[in-house]
């Protein structure tokens, strides 16, 4: 072992030692030389031809005012890319790129963008690079038609058995996806705040993805 390191110690002054000794602007020299062939050689590298994977932006455009999805639509989506080298660096670091534009025919149920569709976007989007396949179970899409559904409100059961109620308005309207406004109960349970026939005001309770006309009714409670 010890022999070996001699070698090396050896070897390592045979190298350094014609630098040694030199005038500052030597070493300056042989710097601007490393960097230079460093640069050169990096320059030719990235005028060569690969292929990447890259975790692409996307930009969806659909009918938003008479559909909604009912799980959250990508951001991003892993595609994979031929094209040169410089091409490809632009892509990583987002220079001079923008977000594919993908246009869904958002009709209700679960289904995946068409090859053609998104294939235009990102190709449109990575100009002069090659889109080769992306990862398609990422982009699987269910939409849903904006619907509304008015209801009449009463109390939960448990507080129907103590109180009568009178709510003004009687009637709310409902408005998001129409599956999960069919699943709503007919007529609205509306829960009091407290346990309280002086109770006047009660707050409307919607489920995620659901809007309520109003956020609160004006309530008339009495004990039975």
């Amino acid at each position: 072992m010890s022999g070996l390191l001699t070698r090396a110690g050896t070897l390592l002054r045979w190298f350094v030692r014609p630098f040694a000794g030199q005038e500052p602007s030597f070493y300056r020299a042989i710097t601007a030389c490393l960097l230079a062939a460093g640069l050169f050689w990096q320059m030719n590298a990235l005028n060569k031809t690969y292929t990447s994977r890259l975790d692409f932006p996307l930009a969806w455009h659909y009918d938003s005012a008479h559909y909604v999805p009912l799980r959250p639509l990508p951001a991003r989506v892993g595609v994979t890319v031929t094209g040169q080298g410089w091409r490809l660096l632009r892509a990583n670091l987002g220079w001079g790129t923008h977000p594919a534009d993908l246009r869904p025919v958002p009709y209700p149920g679960t289904r995946y963008l068409p090859n053609e569709s998104w294939r235009r976007g990102l190709q449109n989007a990575l100009e002069g690079v090659q889109v080769n396949e992306w990862s398609g179970d990422t982009l699987r899409l269910t939409f849903d038609r904006i619907a509304s559904r008015r209801l009449p409100l009463v109390l939960p059961a448990d507080s129907a058995r103590r109180y009568r109620a009178t709510f003004k308005p009687a009637f709310v309207t409902f408005r998001g996806p129409s599956s999960l406004l069919q699943a709503l109960p007919n007529p609205y349970p509306v829960r009091l705040l407290r346990d309280d026939a002086d109770v006047t005001e009660v707050p409307i309770v919607a489920p995620a993805r659901i809007r309520a006309s109003v956020r609160s009714v004006q309530a008339r409670i009495s004990r039975r």
